[in-house]
């Protein structure tokens, strides 16, 4: 049993929890007049505690929240600043590759204008689509001393020239400069008698002529002729190109006599058919 007297100094109440479950909330003022008792079932006091564990289950979701969310928002400002970073880099590239366009597409018109006036600087290109040129005319392919300047253009010797005495050397015959997909022809009457992919002279073909001459025609691009194929003189045996081990898209061209390398301007002269 309660103390009167103690819950009168005490002002507020006492709460009372019996053996059943149920739960007895009483309320005395302080004047000790007008006491009030509350009494809960025992499924209110579970409902009670449920609505606690929810409540508190709420508050804690809420806060952790609130943290997330105050996190985030403080990386707002830095993100923003990267944003702004990154779109200025990507402006930056866009203009540089804009002027690699740019000076990519004069150097095209410049080599274009010029033709195969100079050496021409240019990277690996691939093997040219460019459709073989029209068979020749009839021809007997009767074996005949290597005479004709190997190509339909001039071109422009870059190494080599009839002034020189050494062509036993590491880089006998000529260079001589053309755009890539550029016909190539036999310099005369003559049997293939090798063709392949090197790793100096790129993709080559070499023909026998008559007197113990050979012709060596490499960095071609494209072959257009099979070993053991007899040719004429004159006739588009390959396309240049920038294979092997090359700078820029040309034709290395050799005259051989009994397997010693001799001055080509010798024999050929620049003659177009």
């Amino acid at each position: 049993m309660t103390d009167p007297t103690h819950s009168r100094s005490q002002g507020y109440g006492n709460i009372y929890t019996p053996h059943a479950g149920s739960m007895i909330i009483q309320v005395q003022r302080e004047s000790g007049l007008a006491n009030r008792t509350i009494i809960f079932t025992q499924r209110q006091v579970r409902l009670l505690r449920i609505a606690l564990y929810v409540g508190g289950a709420l508050l804690t979701v809420g806060t952790i929240s609130w943290v997330y969310l105050a996190a985030q928002a403080a990386r707002v400002p830095f993100l923003t600043g990267r944003v702004s970073t990154l779109t200025k880099e990507v402006q930056q590239l866009d203009t540089l590759q804009a002027r690699l366009a740019e000076m990519e597409r004069r150097f095209l018109q410049v080599q274009t204008m010029m033709g195969a006036s100079g050496p021409v600087i240019a990277a690996k290109e691939p093997a040219a689509t460019t459709a073989p040129p029209p068979p020749p005319k009839p021809d007997t392919a009767t074996p005949t001393l290597p005479s004709l300047w190997p190509l339909e253009v001039e071109g422009y010797v870059t190494r080599g020239s009839a002034d020189s005495t050494d062509y036993s050397g590491p880089h006998p015959g000529l260079d001589v400069a053309v755009p890539v997909g550029t016909p190539i022809r036999a310099a005369g009457g003559g049997t293939v008698v090798e063709v392949g992919d090197d790793a100096k002279y790129g993709k080559f073909v070499r023909l026998e002529h008559r007197d113990g001459y050979e012709t060596l025609y490499a960095h071609a691009s494209q072959i257009l002729v099979k070993q053991g194929e007899k040719i004429p003189s004159g006739r588009a045996i390959a396309l240049s190109g920038n294979t092997g081990q090359s700078t820029a898209p040309h034709l290395h061209f050799e005259v051989r006599q009994g397997g010693a390398a001799v001055d080509p301007m010798l024999l050929i002269t620049k003659k177009k058919e």
